[in-house]
């Protein structure tokens, strides 16, 4: 995992310094929009279902330039097959890339931090928070954006908690997604 979170760093801060904005273009800086938020648990382990939650989620941005910018999401989800299983949280992420804050084509990757709470009808379940690499490509209009974004979470704080109930789930994967509208002021 780190030396995957150092290349992440490396391609972030090679995007950084070889990107620029065009001179005379207008920077919006903030955007908040919704958007459609997704996360799986996928396991190596054959006799165990992935545990698949979808939902919604509330995004902000703040673009330092056009190359640099803060993300952040706030998200409830329900279990795609256990109702009762819900997930709440939030992820924080410093991205670098192209385009974040004028209008067109943008692509960013970096890296954040996020936190998971999964609770059980109403009652805490269990709490993860950890690394995540982020990855995303959009579009800019004058006054609105779309973004899809992919989330490579650190793996070994599910594993961790699931062995701390006395679940040992092996090798798993954790990713989490977002399509989301922005308004961009």
């Amino acid at each position: 995992m780190k030396s995957t979170l150092q290349l992440a760093l490396l391609i972030s801060c090679t995007l950084l310094f070889f990107t620029t904005a065009q001179a005379g273009e207008e920077e919006k800086k903030f955007s908040i929009g919704l958007g459609t938020y997704g996360f799986t648990l996928s396991y190596d382990n054959y006799f165990m279902l992935d545990d698949e939650f979808s939902g919604l989620a509330m995004h902000a941005s703040f673009a330092i330039n056009d190359n640099v910018a803060v993300r952040g999401a706030i998200y409830s989800l329900e279990h795609d097959d256990f109702s009762a299983l819900e997930s709440s949280g939030y992820d924080l992420t410093l991205v670098a890339g192209t385009g974040l804050a004028t209008e067109g084509f943008k692509i960013y990757g970096g890296i954040g931090m996020f936190s998971d709470a999964w609770e059980v009808s109403g009652f805490e379940f269990i709490d993860f928070s950890g690394l995540q690499l982020v990855g995303g490509i959009g579009y800019n209009w004058e006054v609105v954006s779309v973004d899809l974004s992919v989330g490579i979470r650190d793996s070994d704080e599910y594993i961790e908690g699931f062995q701390g109930i006395g679940f040992v789930s092996g090798e798993l994967t954790a990713i989490s997604s977002a399509l989301t509208v922005s308004a961009r002021f």
